[in-house]
């Protein structure tokens, strides 16, 4: 013990303490240093992140004003387009400016432009109705001045109407409407079909921009409710699709005939052109996509296509709609199942497993399998809620009607009306399902988005068909009006 206190190692001990304590110290100030370096980072991140904001806030109230820029430009720019017609309204009408007044100040008091078009839109069919109205007192004018022997001043073109709007008649009415709107043309030819007598005119294509102004003045003269279809049937030729009364259409019962066991056609009913039939076997009618509300025809033709299929040899699944319309059919045809809508994801999964059976076997093999049909009537009560079994129920179901064209096993989808697939409808039709059901059939709808959604063209027309029966089917180059069989009972003398 007394060796440790030589003087010798008295002198290491305190050089060693020394050193530690200078150690310890030099410890802190790297430690100090350490945290000035990480308060310097967080207080860079930190005015970053403040920076960056600053920089996103002034970039979107850059935006804002640009917004607003380009929204004061829309506005001039629609008050400038709008501004004629208003003017030629206040001309025709005396309203001393009363239509450009609202015009502006819905404008100046923040309206959108939505608002500002619909305003114009009403305008422009005032516009027309005016001059129609003007015309037709002319001409009451001009049969009273024939009887007087009265002299009139120089007026505009002359609009003949009858209180009686005979089927013949209604050929010099569309002629007298075109000669308002200063188009020259004349009737060449009229068809009668079952629900509608179609008029064709020649137009010369340098007139055909007249055509929306021919059509509008047409709905006043003949005095339609609905828009009366017109469309351009071939060179220099316009046809109009006229309505017939209930008392003059014609209906046709489903007729008796001979079926070949293997087929897989549906029969619609009668045309113009003669009997109208929709092949499954076909690369353009494989899968069927049908729209009509209540009252149109469309159980009527699920009916058809049921029975038409059974008669032939098909295994027919139905699901959805109402059970009843198909009440007679089990007691004739074993090969059909009718199901309620929550039986609907049990049968596509089904049809999804036979298309992969299906699709392993040699095409000797494919021609021995009956076809299949699933008959999905009212789709949206059919797709599941839970929106995992929706993601399956659509992509089953789109790979049924995409691989299934070529593996005999096929789909007919009916809709009361259309709509798109959205968060707030997430039961509609899906855009992949609907392209893959390329045969497109309808009846008449309360709207003409079901027909647009629905049809490849001319969906408009859905709201003037008659109902009954009367339909358009479209697929590929096919596009027809028709009026569908009448299927109230199975027929008995069937072979």
């Amino acid at each position: 013990m007394l060796v440790l206190f030589f003087p010798g190692n008295v002198i290491a001990i305190a050089l060693v303490s020394s050193a530690a304590i200078d150690l310890r110290k030099l410890e802190k100030e790297y430690e100090d240093i350490e945290r000035q370096e990480d308060m310097l980072f967080t207080l860079k991140e930190v005015q970053g992140e403040e920076q960056l904001e600053f920089l996103e806030t002034a970039a979107e109230s850059r935006r804002s004003h640009e917004d607003a820029d380009k929204q004061m430009e829309r506005q001039l720019k629609m008050l400038q387009e709008t501004a004629p017609l208003f003017s030629e309204l206040l001309q025709l009408t005396g309203r001393n400016g009363a239509v450009e007044r609202m015009a502006l100040g819905m404008l100046q008091g923040g309206a959108s432009i939505g608002d500002v078009l619909v305003a114009t839109a009403d305008a422009e069919i005032k516009l027309e109705q005016a001059k129609l109205a003007a015309q037709l007192q002319q001409k009451q004018m001009s049969m009273q001045a024939a009887t007087t022997g009265a002299q009139l001043p120089h007026s505009v073109p002359e609009l003949a109407v009858s209180a009686n709007k005979s089927e013949s008649n209604k050929a010099s009415l569309l002629m007298e409407a075109a000669k308002v709107v200063g188009l020259k043309t004349e009737c060449i030819q009229v068809d009668k079909a079952p629900s509608y007598e179609r008029l064709v005119f020649g137009v010369k294509i340098s007139d055909y921009e007249l055509l929306p102004k021919w059509k509008k003045a047409a709905k006043l003269a003949i005095g339609e409710e609905y828009d009366i279809p017109m469309y351009v049937h071939g060179t220099e030729l316009v046809a109009w699709e006229l309505p017939l009364s209930p008392q003059q259409r014609t209906f046709y019962d489903f007729p008796v005939r001979q079926w070949m066991q293997g087929g897989r056609k549906i029969v619609l009913g009668q045309s113009l052109d003669g009997e109208v039939v929709v092949d499954l076997a076909s690369e353009d009618t494989p899968q069927v996509l049908v729209v009509g509300t209540t009252g149109s025809g469309k159980s009527n033709f699920l009916r058809t296509a049921a029975y038409a299929l059974l008669m032939q040899g098909a295994k027919v699944d139905i699901c959805g709609g109402k059970v009843s319309d198909y009440e007679d059919f089990p007691l004739r045809f074993p090969k059909i199942s009718i199901n309620s809508m929550g039986k609907t994801f049990e049968y596509v999964g089904e049809y999804f497993l036979e298309c992969d059976r299906r699709n392993s076997m040699t095409k000797q093999e494919l021609e021995q399998q009956s076809p299949w049909v699933l008959l999905i009537d009212e789709y949206k009560g059919t797709v599941p809620l839970d929106a995992e079994q929706r993601k399956i129920y659509d992509q089953q179901l789109c790979e049924v009607a995409r691989r299934g064209r070529g593996l005999k096993i096929h789909l007919i989808i009916g809709l009361q009306r259309g709509s798109k697939r959205s968060k707030d409808d997430p039961q509609a039709l899906p855009p992949d399902l609907r392209d893959n059901l390329p045969c497109r059939i309808a009846f008449r709808c309360v709207d003409a988005t079901s027909g647009r959604m629905v049809l490849h063209h001319r969906g408009s027309a859905v709201t003037s068909l008659q109902g009954r029966g009367d339909g358009i089917v479209q697929s590929g180059l096919l596009d027809i009006r028709f009026q569908a069989y009448k299927f109230e009972e199975i027929p008995h003398a069937s072979i």
